[in-house]
Formats: structure tokens, sequence, C-alpha cells
């Protein structure tokens, strides 16, 4: 089937099966921050790069909450990431 493809075409397949396998290895290492240790170490990373005041805004919370699989609740010290 390949044989039968210009050169354009080729490329075109080339790119493709790169992006899938992008796609697989992005997808694993996705798959590792999916739990209490995962919210812990994104943000510790943003709290480390940007400041105490900046990781604890809404949008950083909910950004690395959602990201682990949980999701922000409110307590009487700002938000946190629930788990169930």
């Amino acid at each position: 089937m390949e044989n039968n493809l210009s050169f354009g075409q080729k490329s075109l397949l080339f790119i493709l099966y790169s992006l899938l396998i992008l796609m697989v290895i992005f997808s694993i290492g996705a798959m590792k921050n999916t739990d209490k240790s995962g919210y812990d170490n994104c943000i510790q990373k943003k709290c480390i790069a940007k400041g105490e005041d900046f990781c604890q805004k809404f949008r950083e919370v909910n950004n690395c909450c959602l990201g682990a699989g949980g999701h922000v609740a409110q307590s009487n010290n700002g938000y946190i990431c629930v788990f169930e």
C-alpha cells in the first residue's frame, strides 16, 4: 500500500504516525499523575516557579486538581482538591 503513495502522502503519513506515538506517550505520562501525589507535585512545581500566592489561586488549584482526577472544594483556608 505504501509503495503507491506520493512523497507528500508519505510525509503526511509519517507525521500522522508520529503524532499517534506522541499521544500514547503523553497519555501514559498523564496517567501517572491521577491521584493526590500528582496533585501535590503539580502545586509544588507552581509554588516553586511562581510563588505561594500564585499557586493558591483558584485557576491554578483547579488546573492541577482536574488533571489529577479530583474536584475543587472551598475550605476555611482557601481552595482544596477532593478525591473520591
